[in-house]
């Protein structure tokens, strides 16, 4: 019996991406023979990811897919012969797109009906967090379990910093940083006027670093609003960075911000813990459960709120000192240690169903 993940596409620095391969490496440490496939394989990857051209597995073999949203690719798994494990990584609700991303827009509605499909065809699944093993459930999946994100904190502590950007930026300016893909429903705009309102009233001491690439047509709303602001000086636009200038990033800056109105786990909230930052984040989806402890929970999205909130968790010494003990837990609970333990125990679950099968 071998263990086979696949996935539409596969990429070196994308979140789903690592999860697939970082449950490669924990199965075959458990003692499996294991196999990786995507539709289409980033070249960074070498040779560890094969493409589907050569997909093999056998009757016994345990597929596991990773879903991410609507492709062609999805209809293959829906009709693949052999039931098969699924690992949810989420859709993000279409209407997020409507009238500003009608490409994602689409792919998100196909996606929501082709894995109505494939739950059919679906005898376990895993899902990144509660939120969306609920959602699965509620699509009839009789069994399935939470398994989060693998975490890696030295994967991003190893990186050396970027001294010129040190310094450059690490001076008295307070930081706040919000990383990931600049689409409207991450609500970029929101913390932008969040910074403009703690300019005018709290200090013009204050710098917000939006890092990632982001649509084009949102950019240039952001950018206007930016002028209108005059917040120019104040929030800088870095497009697609390196991972030692994201890691030189997160040691500058005073704290990490999310207010997306969507998130199936949300990456972003634990990278800010493995660099010991304060996170500020909206709470939505599935961003609590993912935060836990470790950070602070946004209710009302108001920029003064926002400006507010961050300005008296940063000046609170007692605050921040009982974030760093609930980052500590998380992080713990996080661990790949932890993950490898569920794994060892959910593949005993799954082989026996996988008999039932046969």
């Amino acid at each position: 019996m071998k263990i086979i993940q696949i996935a539409h596409a596969l990429t070196k620095d994308d979140a789903a991406s690592r999860q697939l391969i970082n449950m490669d490496s924990m199965f075959r440490e458990l003692g499996y023979d294991t196999a990786m496939y995507a539709h289409k394989v980033d070249s960074q990857l070498g040779d560890a990811v094969q493409t589907m051209e050569v997909f093999q597995a056998e009757k016994e073999d345990i597929v596991i897919y990773h879903m991410t949203t609507g492709t062609s690719f999805n209809d293959w798994v829906a009709k693949y012969p052999q039931k098969i494990v699924m690992y949810y990584h989420n859709i993000t609700p279409a209407k997020f797109f409507f009238g500003n991303a009608w490409g994602s827009w689409w792919k998100c509605i196909k996606g929501r009906r082709q894995l109505k499909k494939i739950v059919k065809n679906t005898f376990f699944s895993w899902a990144a967090s509660e939120y969306s093993r609920k959602e699965l459930e509620e699509l009839g999946l009789k069994h399935t379990k939470e398994l989060s994100i693998a975490v890696e904190p030295e994967k991003y502590t190893h990186y050396e910093p970027i001294q010129e950007m040190l310094d450059k930026y690490n001076d008295d300016v307070t930081t706040l940083l919000m990383v990931g893909r600049g689409v409207p429903h991450k609500k970029l705009d929101e913390a932008i006027a969040a910074i403009a309102w703690y300019k005018e009233n709290i200090s013009e001491k204050i710098r917000l670093v939006l890092a990632g690439n982001i649509k084009p047509s949102y950019g240039k709303k952001l950018h206007k609003m930016v002028q209108q602001l005059k917040v120019d000086e104040n929030v800088i636009f870095t497009g697609k960075i390196s991972n030692e200038e994201l890691c030189t990033w997160f040691r500058i800056t005073a704290g990490v911000l999310s207010l997306s109105e969507h998130e199936g786990f949300c990456v972003p909230l634990v990278e800010g813990m493995i660099f010991e930052k304060p996170v500020f984040a909206y709470a939505c989806s599935a961003v609590p459960e993912t935060l836990g402890n470790a950070g602070v929970l946004i209710q009302d999205k108001s920029p003064k709120n926002i400006a507010t909130i961050i300005h008296d968790v940063l000046e609170d010494e007692n605050k921040l000192a009982e974030l760093f003990k609930g980052r500590k837990q998380r992080l713990e609970e996080l661990s790949c240690k932890k993950l490898l333990e569920q794994l060892k125990q959910d593949m005993e679950e799954i082989i026996e169903l996988k008999k039932q099968q046969l």
